[in-house]
């Protein structure tokens, strides 16, 4: 009786716990199967999953647990970012592909890397032996002794639990059994010690927070004494050669933010685009007055060419004088007319009168005149007239 009582209040006192987040990091080479260990777990379909390019994601609800994975990608590029989420990390889930047999000491050497770190070392650690399905795929034992998996656990004193599955037969409540069996270790192992576990993630992300800060102020040291260097030596060279160097150096307390409302963009462009409008008009008015007294001064000087004195005789020396006039006048007038670029229309009442005659047909296309033939006289007549005679 005082037994089933107490089992009660223990499931009671368990339904009533808020649910803990835990938070898993998901590692292993390039083209092991995480992504698709990922998805089964979620409920999504494995098949025709690709690469990983840096990290995805994924949150779940797994029983009392709000689960977050780090899916993080595999290839040699991108493993220099895994030291990144070791901190926040409760657990790390290792997937090997067992059936690549010819990486396997990468395999081991990357595992031993992960499980030295020391934001690493103590945790629980699952490792699922994926692609089981495939032919030649290695067995426990043999990835075990392969991976020298016992060594690595007693000396970075981590617990460890390997299973044996493939993410591909199945997804949702239909994944692989021993998928669920293994993650449902690593969640208990956890929330066996979670108060310790989450106190170290908290330590953890707080020291690497505090050592980005450092890095942070490192590099913008770094920055800043590389930049003296170098207007040192402009300064110096400007020295040699006898020039002045205009030194101007940004206050960083007035400088306006580059990031300003669209609103004020538009507006200040409005403005300048208005103010630039009204600096054109005076000018434009400046430059019509300016054509418009030189096509009077223009009308002006053809007037006076125009009233010339016609009382002088006409002599050969006048007519000569005359025609170069008339030349110059019409040369005057071409550059008149080229230069204020106006072509009056021409008059259709001024033109001659169109002849009715239409012109000679081109040589060769006339008809030949007929010529006359001589009157001829009848045969008989003739005859007659000859024996007349």
């Amino acid at each position: 009786m005082f037994s089933l009582m107490a089992n009660c209040c223990n499931w009671l006192k368990r339904w009533r716990e808020p649910a803990r987040k835990v938070t898993l990091v998901m590692v292993g080479l390039d083209n092991a199967g995480k992504t698709a260990t990922v998805r089964g777990i979620q409920g999504d379909n494995p098949q025709d999953v690709a690469p990983t390019v840096g990290f995805s994601k994924v949150d779940l609800k797994q029983g009392k647990f709000e689960v977050t994975i780090f899916d993080l990608g595999g290839g040699k590029r991108i493993r220099g970012i895994w030291k990144n989420y070791y901190s926040e990390s409760h657990g790390v889930v290792f997937v090997v592909d067992s059936s690549d047999v010819q990486r396997i000491q990468e395999t081991r050497e990357t595992m031993a890397e992960v499980l030295q770190h020391p934001r690493i070392a103590g945790k629980p650690v699952l490792v699922l032996a994926n692609k089981q399905d495939q032919e030649g795929a290695l067995a426990e034992a043999d990835i075990i002794e392969n991976l020298s998996l016992e060594k690595l656990v007693n000396e970075n004193k981590c617990l460890c639990q390997i299973e044996p599955c493939s993410a591909v037969l199945g997804y949702g409540k239909k994944v692989d059994k021993s998928i669920k069996k293994g993650l449902n270790w690593l969640l208990s192992n956890i929330a066996k010690d979670y108060e310790a576990i989450t106190e170290r993630v908290q330590k953890d992300t707080a020291e690497q927070q505090a050592q980005e800060e450092q890095d942070k102020k490192e590099r913008a040291e770094r920055v800043r004494r590389i930049r003296e260097e170098r207007e040192r030596q402009e300064r110096e060279e400007a020295e040699r050669e006898g020039r002045q160097i205009q030194e101007e150096e940004p206050d960083d307390d007035n400088m306006p933010s580059p990031f300003q409302p669209i609103g004020n963009v538009v507006s200040e462009n409005e403005d300048k685009e208005k103010e630039r409008k009204r600096q054109k008009e005076p000018q434009e008015g400046r430059t019509n007055s300016s054509k418009a007294d030189a096509d009077q001064e223009e009308e002006e000087y053809e007037e006076d060419n125009d009233e010339e004195p016609d009382d002088t005789r006409q002599t050969p020396e006048n007519a000569s004088s005359g025609t170069t006039g008339e030349q110059s006048k019409k040369k005057t007038r071409k550059l008149h007319l080229k230069r204020k670029h106006r072509v009056d229309p021409l008059r259709t009442e001024d033109a001659p009168a169109e002849s009715p005659t239409p012109p000679p047909p081109p040589v060769g296309w006339a008809t030949p005149k007929a010529s006359r033939l001589p009157k001829l006289e009848p045969l008989g007549d003739s005859k007659h007239s000859a024996s007349g005679v």
